[in-house]
């Protein structure tokens, strides 16, 4: 009897590997074709001043200094810094240097 268990276990499982494989238990259907082309998306550039790195300041000190305060959070200030700049890195920058500084518009209270 035991033997027989185990035989039509197998079989079952046989089966349902067989049907998955073939038949497949989840609805494939292809990705629907979108005829419109995407719209380009226009990005303005970002404003952004040019300035000159002394010793002693960092990217943060910088934006502070230009906007009175930060305006944004430190991530976004530190992604927008490295957009402008690509090939530099917000925590990595050289006295003496030239780097792009990304200026942000106030806020108007409604």
């Amino acid at each position: 009897m035991k033997r027989l268990m185990v035989f039509l276990l197998t079989l079952f499982l046989l089966y349902i590997m067989y049907y998955d494989i073939s038949t497949g238990t989840i609805a494939f259907s292809p990705p629907a074709k979108d005829n419109e082309p995407a719209a380009a998306v226009q990005t303005s550039p970002s404003p952004y001043t040019v300035k000159e790195i002394k010793q002693g300041e960092t990217v943060l000190t910088i934006v502070e200094q230009l906007h009175s305060g930060l305006p944004v959070s430190i991530e976004q200030v530190r992604k927008d810094f490295e957009k402008l700049n690509p090939n530099e890195k917000a925590d990595a920058i050289q006295v003496g240097k030239a780097y792009k500084f990304p200026l942000y518009e106030k806020e108007v209270a409604s």
